[in-house]
């Protein structure tokens, strides 16, 4: 029976490239801090619809250069003024773009393990190094795209998904909207049409072991943390364009 921690600090969240509708000066009240929601319309899966609602700022923050690296920070505890991340023992997490504004997303790097970086298991303090850093196809499109960092936690209070999204620009001469990359890992959620109650479950205790990670995969082992796969169903984002991976049934 494992022992969880309720955190008085707010949940892990990117603060570069900077999310969408970040308040840094407000962190207990920004909406990127909440997970997305399994039912209702509060925060819901992408972005907690924050990319499309009027009055966010969706200039970019970020210009990265296809061919190079990319890279995104978690909040740390010394990020003085943004408040303190909940890492609730770690977890795997997946960086992501879409180029259609979220029906759709790839997997540039995925991390199983070790997200954040230097979290004991059960414990709710991380290293000061949150920068991962990943690398962007040369033949990515060049323009406006949208960045995602989603996660799943290993010790939250349930079995959750977290996402921030952020706006951000790709320079380079390519076009190739990276349709031959995996689809991101969607579970913890119900999304009528897709994925189905009991579908695509993390276990609590455990960190997740994605489906279809890619082939731009870093495994970090933390003692006494498990690896452990979600439980089956068509775990995939909306509008995926590839054939996706049936967890349990491949």
């Amino acid at each position: 029976m494992f022992s969880f921690i309720l955190s008085i600090f707010a949940h892990a969240r990117i603060r570069r490239p900077i999310p969408l509708a970040a308040v840094p000066e407000n962190p207990s009240g920004n909406e990127y801090n909440k997970p997305l929601r399994i039912q209702g319309n509060s925060f819901p899966f992408p972005c907690k619809n924050l990319h499309k609602q009027p009055g966010v700022n969706k200039a970019p923050t970020e210009i990265w250069q296809a061919g190079r690296m990319g890279r995104f920070e978690i909040l740390n505890h010394m990020s003085d003024g943004e408040g303190n991340l909940a890492p609730h023992s770690g977890g795997s997490c997946q960086a992501s773009l879409s180029f259609d504004n979220g029906e759709t997303w790839k997997v540039l790097h995925t991390y199983q393990g070790g997200c954040p970086r230097d979290v004991k298991f059960r414990s709710e303090r991380a290293g000061p190094n949150q920068v991962f850093f990943f690398h962007i196809p040369a033949e990515t499109r060049a323009g406006a795209a949208l960045f995602s960092w989603s996660w799943f936690a290993v010790t939250p209070s349930r079995p959750e998904m977290f996402q921030n999204c952020a706006s951000v620009m790709i320079t380079g001469s390519g076009n190739d909207t990276l349709d031959h990359l995996p689809d991101m890992f969607v579970g913890d959620l119900t999304i009528e049409g897709h994925i189905n109650q009991g579908e695509c479950r993390t276990a609590l205790g455990y960190a997740v072991v994605f489906p279809d990670p890619g082939a731009a995969l870093t495994i970090t082992e933390v003692p006494g943390v498990i690896f452990k796969e979600p439980t089956p169903g068509k775990c995939y984002a909306k509008g995926s364009k590839n054939k996706t991976a049936t967890v349990g049934q491949m």
